[in-house]
């Protein structure tokens, strides 16, 4: 009888212990964290540094990077069936700093290196962080503006689509200007997204009915 009760004793020691172990134990969750970058990336786009293309006259001795480009025909791109924002207005979506990147759109986060394009937009509103963009949001009435390191100007050649207008970009710099020629629905910005002190210079070109976008940048 004593050796039954003793085998009793020991096994519930040991079921005890093991419920123990189990409550103490980590619970894993898949709930992204505030302000996590959700793993539903579905393209990495890498950039083209040192661009050059007809459309482009650079006088200015800074480097012209094509960080995307999914406008058809346009710097040599073709359409990305993969890239689309939902919206019938490209040119209404913000451009905001977002995980130590710049998100367009809430689906495209521009970082130094790289695109990544996201199906999901990210839940946050339209008006956290954003950055001021110059346009001429389709009025034709040639915008001037000054930035970091210069001046510049949107001016308007013609009708694109029934969506679209060309226009032609000057940016002039202490030493020397850049013009790109006929780009979509043209907007500019500036922003120092490789942290080294000094500005960046953005231009995005878009197009509403097809979903399309190239963006460049400047850098000295």
């Amino acid at each position: 009888m004593k050796h039954c009760i003793y085998i009793l004793t020991l096994i519930l020691f040991y079921s005890c212990n093991n419920n123990t172990s189990k409550e103490n134990e980590p619970v894993l969750t898949n709930k992204p964290k505030p302000n996590q970058v959700p793993v539903d990336s579905v393209f990495t786009f890498h950039y083209q540094t040192d661009f050059s293309d007809k459309n482009i006259v650079n006088k200015s001795g800074n480097k012209v990077d094509l960080l995307f480009n999914g406008i058809d025909n346009y710097f040599g791109g073709q359409k990305s069936s993969i890239v689309g924002f939902g919206s019938e207005c490209m040119g209404c979506l913000p451009v905001q700093e977002f995980n130590g990147g710049l998100l367009f759109g809430k689906r495209l986060l521009i970082t130094s290196d790289s695109i990544k394009y996201y199906k999901n937009n990210f839940d946050i509103p339209d008006s956290t962080d954003q950055l001021k963009l110059f346009s001429d949001n389709g009025e034709k009435v040639n915008p001037k503006f000054n930035f970091q390191d210069g001046q510049g100007s949107i001016n308007y050649i013609g009708i694109s689509c029934n969506d679209a207008n060309f226009y032609k970009v000057r940016l002039t710099f202490p030493s020397g200007a850049i013009m790109v020629d006929s780009l979509i629905n043209a907007s500019f910005f500036e922003y120092d997204l490789d942290a080294n002190g000094r500005n960046e210079q953005y231009l995005m070109g878009l197009r509403n009915c097809s979903q399309e976008l190239a963006i460049l940048r400047i850098r000295k």
